[in-house]
């Protein structure tokens, strides 16, 4: 069992993120509840490497229901200790890892410590090993710092989020077909997933190709409209952010003819049991969407007040 620690940054999306991950590798789990999230699952290691909006993991060794109780032997092992409180009361958290820590039998290192222990009090008070969390350095990959820069770029959380909604493990085949800079394909790359960018800008491909050198991601992009995705077979996935017609190109295309001849091309190509996870800019094409495929599920994000986008998972 294993509670979860999730990004601030959106309501639901941090959830559907871990549940997308956990399905594509598939790993049983089961939610014991929500927030925090307690979840019941073989492992968390793809979790712990892949997630985007997650801030810590921890596994439960023990549950008890008060400080009193608290007991454990590490046989002289270094070790830290850290109390995460969940139960809305004020709590001296200072004073309960002091007390805390004179029960453990080990020596205290907080610099490099061969466990880190978490007293996590929700309901009751789970002890726990705070699992490693693999930096995966978002702020060496935002957009400022990439050596080739676009207007409306993904960032790198929402773009690695994006894929990991789509169900998709290391070696799957995944498509942008609107790539852009490349966000989508450094991140997946990243985690071990073969991408593929197409893009109808030669400035975009040669720019996402910089970008993905930069980082050392093997991945082929291509020059042409979003339709040559029919030539690629085996995709596993398709995984992009469409123009939205807020700066982004449609080639003078009406925004709306142009994703209805997407959702067409990429209801053809996509595998059976396959995903498209994408971000939809109104309702109204959540509708169009619904035309030629399921909705798997919906995620509201609000942008600012005239602008809320929808990260939807289609199948």
């Amino acid at each position: 069992m294993y509670i979860l620690g999730m990004s601030g940054e959106h309501e639901s999306l941090p959830l559907s993120e871990i549940k997308g991950i956990l399905e594509g590798e598939g790993i049983i789990y089961k939610i014991i509840r929500e927030r925090p999230l307690i979840i019941d699952a073989e492992s968390m290691d793809h979790v712990m490497e892949r997630a985007a909006l997650l801030k810590f993991g921890a596994k439960v060794i023990d549950v008890i229901d008060n400080l009193e109780e608290f007991n454990l032997n590490l046989y002289g092992r270094t070790f830290s200790l850290r109390f995460i409180d969940f139960s809305g009361k004020k709590e001296n958290r200072m004073e309960i890892e002091r007390i805390a820590g004179s029960k453990v039998n080990g020596k205290v290192n907080l610099r490099n410590p061969e466990i880190k222990i978490g007293l996590v009090k929700i309901d009751r008070i789970y002890i726990t090993e705070i699992l490693e969390r693999k930096d995966s350095s978002f702020k060496e990959r935002i957009n400022q710092v990439r050596p080739f820069r676009t207007n409306l770029a993904l960032q790198p959380k929402m773009a690695r989020m994006l894929v990991n909604l789509a169900r998709v493990k290391k070696n799957d085949i995944i498509v942008d077909p609107f790539c852009g800079g490349g966000s989508i394909l450094i991140e997946a790359g990243l985690m071990g997933i073969n991408a593929i960018g197409i893009d109808s800008s030669e400035k975009m491909v040669i720019g996402s190709k910089i970008n993905l050198d930069h980082y050392g991601i093997n991945a082929k992009v291509y020059k042409g409209d979003f339709s040559i995705i029919k030539k690629f077979e085996n995709v596993d996935a398709i995984v992009t952010d469409p123009p939205y017609g807020r700066g982004s190109t449609t080639n003078r295309e009406d925004l709306k003819k142009l994703y209805e001849r997407m959702f067409k091309v990429f209801r053809e190509v996509i595998k059976k049991n396959g995903f498209f996870s994408t971000i939809l800019p109104s309702e109204e094409y959540v509708k169009i969407a619904e035309e030629y495929f399921n909705i798997v599920e919906i995620n509201e994000m609000k942008v600012h007040r005239s602008l809320t986008r929808y990260f939807t998972l289609l199948s």
